[in-house]
């Protein structure tokens, strides 16, 4: 037995990229009895002893439900930051330094638990989740940046009021990063109201109209701008209108290709395409 606990936390996963290099992660409630509650990332690099290298515990809900070793100093950790939140961000961390430092690449997904990874190279890989209702998705993560030595870049300045939505990607908060399925663009889609309305401020001369037409697995509605030709999209910042069906599309940006992706379908008539957000 290399390392136990009894009454604080469990071990959920745990990866290996050869004998000596592994991570493994767990988690500890304290309404299960746990005195230290929140979710654990634990590490070896000689096969035997392993040590605590993370401790998610802000709020003491946090899970980590699944772990993939890359290489011996890449990996990535994930689950949500509050088990059964239906708005709470998920958990995909990503450490390419053996675990001295990690970032929360969740890509603004919100309400999903990550339960496991698949990577097919260290650029693409797969991820299922599930949401507080018992809702599955499936993930994806395509072209992910390099490790590079350069500093982070300053982070970007809260949205104003005036911020217009359906902006060119990276989005803001809030916003679900999409992609349709069968086009190479991506959009920002703000989520529907409850009544099925969209916020009504596009960029700047765009005449597409605003549409409550994205549906993720888990039943979330987005909006999207519904276009019938690309003088109608976002020309200045390079949108054009991808055409799915009956001469409608949607306005779609030129693809970046980086972060988690969650599948959605585009609903239309009562007809759905795939799509990718």
């Amino acid at each position: 037995n290399l390392i136990s606990d009894e009454g604080n936390f469990y071990f959920n996963d745990i990866s290996c990229f050869d004998e000596t290099h592994c991570i493994a992660v767990g988690e500890g409630f304290a309404q299960d009895g746990s005195t230290q509650p929140g979710a654990r990332v634990y590490a070896t690099t000689d096969g035997e002893t392993f040590n605590l290298v993370h401790f998610e515990n802000s709020t003491g809900f946090e899970s980590l439900m699944a772990a993939y070793m890359v290489s011996e100093n890449e990996h990535w950790v994930g689950g949500t930051t509050r088990a059964g939140g239906l708005v709470a961000p998920a958990l995909m961390l990503h450490s390419t330094d053996a675990g001295k430092s990690y970032k929360n690449e969740n890509n603004n997904i919100l309400g999903q638990m990550v339960t496991a990874f698949s990577f097919v190279s260290s650029s693409h890989a797969y991820a299922t989740s599930v949401n507080a209702m018992q809702s599955c998705s499936l993930l994806e993560l395509t072209d992910a940046p390099s490790p590079s030595p350069s500093p982070s870049p300053s982070p970007s300045p809260s949205p104003s009021p005036s911020t217009p939505e359906y902006e060119k990607p990276p989005c803001q908060a809030g916003e679900a990063e999409a992609s349709v399925t069968g086009t190479s663009g991506k959009l920002c889609a703000p989520p529907c109201s409850a009544s099925g309305s969209c916020p009504q401020n596009p960029p700047k001369d765009v005449t597409a109209t605003p549409a409550c037409i994205l549906q993720d697995q888990s039943g979330n509605h987005y909006c999207a701008l519904e276009c019938t030709k690309t003088s109608e999209c976002d020309q200045a910042g390079g949108s054009t209108c991808s055409i799915l069906q009956g001469g409608k599309g949607v306005c779609t940006y030129a693809a970046s290709g980086e972060g988690f992706q969650t599948i959605l379908t585009r609903v239309q008539s009562e007809k759905a395409e795939e799509l990718v957000v």
